[in-house]
C-alpha cells in the first residue's frame, strides 16, 4: 500500500511539474504581449468586430398574426420607428417564413485596439499566475505522498491544507478577471461582477473535508502507536 501511494504521488508530481512549466511559459508570453501591445503606438489597430444571431420564433400566436402586421414591423425596424430588443441585443430585420418569424439580432459590439487586448492579455495572465500557484501547491502534496511512510502524516495534512487554501484565489479572482478581460474586448470599460468558480469551490470543499478524514486517521493511527 505504502509503495503504491509512493508511487502514484511521484507520477502525479512529475505531470504536475510539467504543467506547472507549461502554464509558465504561457504567462510568461502572454505577459510579454500584453505589455508590448498596451506601449506601443495604439493607431496600428482600430476595429469593430459585432456578432449577429437569428432568432426564429413560432407557436399558434404566430401563427394567427396577418401578413401586414409582420410587414409593418418589418418597415418600422427599418424607418427606426420600431425597436425590439432579445437579451439586450437589437433586432435589425423581421422576415416570416413557414414555420413562424425569423428575427436578424445584433450581438455585442467589440471595438478592438492594442491597448484594450493588452489589458485583456494581462488580466488572462494573472489568472494563468493563480492557476501555477494551484499547481506547485499541488506539486508539494504529490512530493509529501511520494516519501511518506503513511497518508495520514503530519507532512501530507499539511500540505494538502496548502493546497486547498491555493484554491481559494482561484475561485473567487478567476471569474472576477475572465469578466475584466472581456470587458476590455468590448465596452472598453472596467466591469467586474463578483461570483464564484463552482467547480473549483466545489473542489476546494471535498479537499477539507479529506482534510479531516486525513486528521482523525493521523490521530487514530497515533493513539495505536501509542496503544502498541
Amino acid at each position: 500500500m505504502k509503495r503504491k501511494i509512493n508511487v502514484i504521488g511521484k507520477i502525479c508530481r512529475i505531470i504536475s511539474m510539467v504543467i506547472i512549466v507549461l502554464l509558465m511559459i504561457g504567462a510568461a508570453a502572454s505577459l510579454i504581449t500584453s505589455v508590448v501591445l498596451i506601449v506601443i503606438p495604439q493607431d496600428g489597430l482600430q476595429a469593430d468586430v459585432s456578432g449577429t444571431a437569428k432568432v426564429e420564433v413560432y407557436g399558434q400566436l404566430v401563427d394567427k398574426l396577418p401578413d401586414g402586421v409582420i410587414k409593418d414591423i418589418a418597415q418600422g425596424i427599418q424607418d427606426g420607428t420600431a425597436k425590439i430588443n432579445i437579451n439586450s441585443n437589437r433586432v435589425n430585420g423581421i422576415t416570416q417564413s413557414e414555420d413562424g418569424i425569423v428575427m436578424d439580432a445584433s450581438g455585442e459590439i467589440m471595438h478592438l485596439t492594442f491597448r484594450r487586448i493588452g489589458f485583456a492579455l494581462l488580466a488572462s495572465s494573472v489568472v494563468i499566475g493563480l492557476l501555477i500557484y494551484v499547481f506547485i501547491m499541488l506539486r508539494r502534496l504529490m512530493k509529501e505522498f511520494e516519501k511518506c511512510d503513511s497518508p495520514f502524516s503530519d507532512g501530507v495534512i499539511k500540505a494538502m491544507t496548502g493546497f486547498a487554501i491555493s484554491l481559494i484565489p482561484y475561485t473567487v479572482l478567476k471569474p472576477m478577471l475572465t469578466k475584466l478581460s472581456g470587458s476590455f474586448l468590448t465596452s472598453g470599460n472596467i466591469n467586474i461582477d463578483f461570483s464564484l468558480d463552482l467547480s473549483m469551490a466545489f473542489s476546494a470543499l471535498v479537499i477539507i473535508l479529506l482534510i479531516f478524514i486525513f486528521k482523525y486517521g493521523a490521530s487514530l493511527q497515533k493513539e495505536s502507536d501509542e496503544t502498541l
